[in-house]
């Protein structure tokens, strides 16, 4: 598990969210073309995030020993994985403290009983022998971050800068294309406008020519 994973992940699903207000604002106006163009980039986003999600999950498995049964890992929801996040979280605090604990443990056992005081005496003589079995804990879930990794994410952003800017280009063809259309319409319109001389009052229009009879 990285966290790096989990900058992944939040992108992601800030790009969906975006993309799903621009989906409501395309449909509101009506322009099918660019609806379908983000329904396919919402779809391909969706998935993406399916496959950090399940990498999140698998890295958060059991992990233990080498003694351990191989287990399942089911894939989970954000806030499973959010929180076993917390759950290593804690044990990492844990980890880091108990070194401090042991350390000033080891200065207490090595002063004399006539130091410690009386009510240390007794406490030493009901504390458990330590036992050289216990085991301090598992830091396998937790990974190095290398240069590897961060290059690794920077060639990932770099990809999806890249796709984000190519489908905003074909957005843009798709808007011109339909503003060139409009243009068009507004042109004939004028142009019909101006031959007939139209005025804002209705009035019949009297085409020049005489009709030829269509044959039934």
């Amino acid at each position: 598990m990285s966290k790096f994973e989990w900058m992944e992940l939040e992108t992601i699903s800030n790009e969906i969210a975006h993309a799903q207000s621009r989906l409501d604002a395309a449909r509101a106006t009506k322009n099918l073309g660019l609806v379908q163009l983000l329904e396919r980039e919402i779809a391909d986003a969706t998935k993406r995030r399916a496959q950090i999600l399940s990498d999140i999950t698998n890295g958060l498995g059991v992990k233990h020993s080498a003694h351990s049964k191989p287990q399942l890992v089911v894939a989970q929801q954000p806030q499973e994985a959010q929180a076993k996040l917390q759950a290593a979280v804690q044990t990492h605090s844990r980890q880091s403290i108990e070194p401090s604990q042991a350390q000033h443990h080891a200065q207490t056992q090595s002063q004399p009983p006539s130091e410690r005081g009386p009510a240390a005496a007794a406490a030493a003589l009901d504390e458990p022998v330590p036992s050289a079995d216990i085991k301090q804990g598992d830091d396998s879930m937790w990974d190095k971050v290398t240069s590897a990794d961060i290059e690794r994410v920077k060639r990932a952003l770099a990809s999806r800068r890249s796709e984000l800017l190519t489908r905003h280009a074909e957005e843009l063809k798709v808007l011109e294309a339909e503003e060139a259309e409009i243009d068009v319409f507004e042109k004939a319109i004028a142009t019909f406008t101006q031959k007939f001389k139209l005025t804002s009052t209705a009035e019949i229009i009297q085409l020049e020519g005489e009709r030829v009879p269509v044959p039934v």
